[in-house]
Parts: C-alpha cells; structure tokens; sequence
C-alpha cells in the first residue's frame, strides 16, 4: 500500500513551492545529500500478530526524496543520495554505519513526530550533527545551518525540546497545508498534490542548504560519547 488514494480539493494553485530547480551543487565525491533521523512506530497488534508496516510511508517519503534529488543533481545514484537506517543489513555495525553517515552527509533531516523526542538515538543523531556543524564554524564562523527539520505531524502534536527550538521548522514555501498537517495527515486525509508539492519543495531545500553549507566530512571520533540533547534543558 502506498498511501491513500484520492483527488485533493480544488485550491492546490493558491499553495505556493520554490519556483525553479536551485543550481546543482557540483561534489567531488557522491556523499549522501541528506540523513534522514526518525523514530521508528512499531506496529500494531492484532488477533493474527504485527499488523502491516507502519513505518512504510516514511520509507516512500524516502524513495521521492531521493528520486528528486537524483534529478537536481549530479549524484550518481550509485549508492541512494539520502540515508537511512532501514538500508543497513542484518548483521552490521550499525553505529559506526550511522557515525559515518552523519559525518560525510551534507544536510541533517529529522523528521518531527511526537516519540522523535522521545528517542535516545534521535537525540545522538543531533548531537552528532550539532558537534559537526559547529567544528566547522571554527574556521567558518558563517556557515548556514544545515538542518532541514520535517514535519511529519501538525506542530499542535509536536512538544520540542529547547535545542530543537532554536531551528526554524516553519518554510512558507511549503504551503499552509503543510504547516497545519504535516506530511503524514496530507497523505491520510488524501490531499496527493499538496504531498507531492511538499515534497518536491522539501527536496529541492535539502539541495539548496547543501550547496549553501557545503559542510567538509569529519572524523567520527568527533562523536565520541554522544549525548541526548532532547533531555538537556527539559
């Protein structure tokens, strides 16, 4: 299943998106453009067991990331330009796996929902990025933040910690439909268009801030003891 199906309503042409594709940021390597940090939902129990895959919607909103991306770049497509957890196989080192990731992509994309916060390893993840971006702002004190949050829910379900206050979650480009929803609640309520038009907006952000940033990899001993930052503060 891939989604409700549906035809949205008839005012997709008042919600505005970035006009143009942004140039493409041209890389000597083929690093992942993004690093998608989520919180897995478990699945729901029924009288026969596990009920379906709830975590498949954050898998396609995935795949059309990347499949734009794939399109506004230069990527090779060798190896998918977002990564994700989920592409890890049995039986591999799957910290060092997220560590290296997070030190070479170029934009840090958490998707926003309300057990995120409630996830240690989320927490990590931002620290990780959070250490990254400000070993670079040593030399660079200009960089732009290369945090590109998503919201899968309507902020009126969403309680943020004070570190992930501070980073601006609200693109207007997005459209009010996005804002008030969140990607999730687009897709249930069968509103297709403006999902894909926030996606499309979401993608074209994420190659955008890279090509702004353009964040240099680092050596994963800069995590070393991660911390929970969501727990920092509360």
């Amino acid at each position: 299943m891939t989604g409700p199906a549906g035809s949205d309503d008839g005012g997709d042409d008042a919600v505005t998106h970035p006009v143009g594709s942004p140039p493409a940021p041209r890389q000597r390597n083929q690093n992942p453009y993004f690093f998608l940090s989520y919180a897995r939902t478990p699945s729901p129990m029924n009288e026969r067991g596990r009920a379906g895959d709830p975590n498949k919607l954050v898998d396609d909103f995935h795949r059309e990331l990347c499949e734009h991306i794939l399109h506004l770049t230069d990527h090779d497509g060798q190896a998918p330009p977002g990564f994700m957890d989920r592409q890890l196989g049995v039986g591999v080192e799957w910290e060092l796996n997220l560590k290296k990731a997070l030190s070479v992509c170029q934009v840090f994309v958490p998707v926003y929902t309300t057990r995120f916060f409630t996830r240690e390893w989320c927490g990590r993840e931002w620290d990780a990025f959070a250490r990254r971006q400000a070993e670079q702002r040593r030399t660079r004190p200009y960089t732009v933040n290369a945090i590109v949050p998503v919201l899968w829910l309507s902020p009126t379900h969403l309680t943020l910690p004070p570190v992930v206050q501070a980073v601006q979650f609200a693109h207007p480009d997005l459209g009010e439909h996005y804002l008030k929803n969140g990607l999730y609640g687009l897709r249930k309520e069968g509103r297709t268009v403006r999902y894909r038009r926030a996606v499309w907006g979401i993608a074209q952000t994420i190659v955008t801030v890279a090509q702004q940033a353009r964040l240099d990899p680092c050596d994963t001993a800069l995590f070393d003891n991660l911390r929970n930052v969501f727990e920092e503060g509360s």
